[in-house]
């Protein structure tokens, strides 16, 4: 990634193959099982499973605890879904608690992730507040279909492979200096 147009390819790759063909049917699992504790353990352990370096899936259990964290000093709502199992699982059962609209929580996870990245690389690249802003514009525009999508996708259909990613943030682990987590 190195200018606008790269961004906006690497990102629609993110959407499409990250989150529609992964993250937001397992999320969608994990909100419908969030009280079917069998089925609610069966997908959190395949989203722990998922994360694909020791440095990914320390960024999901710390989202978690701090989601934990929130939802209990808060809202002071119970929750039972240890950080162990990565920030989807908590944040799933928050969602089925509160009778949060799949469709909606999905719309919004996608656009949480996709600006939190395009944020990154508008401070990393860097791109620019403009360009940052016209790459949202563009990827907000593709979210409802990608919502769709994903809610259609069987058991069997589902994938998470993003593999430059995943040997990118192997590699980040051992990093001298950085910025972010991957």
């Amino acid at each position: 990634i190195h200018d606008e147009v790269s961004s906006i390819a690497y990102f629609e790759e993110v959407l499409e193959m990250l989150l529609v063909r992964f993250e937001l049917p397992v999320l969608q699992r994990l909100i419908q099982f969030y009280a079917d504790e069998e089925q609610f353990l069966y997908w959190a352990n395949l989203y722990r499973a998922s994360r694909e370096s020791r440095e990914l899936l320390a960024e999901s259990q710390q989202l978690a605890f701090s989601l934990n964290a929130w939802i209990r000093d808060v809202l002071k709502l119970p929750v039972t879904v240890k950080k162990q199992f990565g920030f989807v699982p908590v944040y799933a059962q928050l969602c089925g608690q509160l009778q949060l609209n799949i469709a909606d929580v999905l719309t919004a996870y996608s656009f949480s992730v996709l600006e939190n990245q395009v944020l990154a690389a508008v401070k990393t690249i860097p791109l620019g507040q403009m360009s940052g802003q016209r790459i949202l514009w563009h990827l907000h525009e593709l979210i409802p279909q990608a919502v769709e999508q994903a809610l259609t996708l069987q058991d069997d259909e589902l994938s998470s492979s993003l593999p430059q990613y995943a040997m990118l943030s192997m590699a980040h682990e051992t990093q001298y200096s950085r910025l972010f987590r991957s």
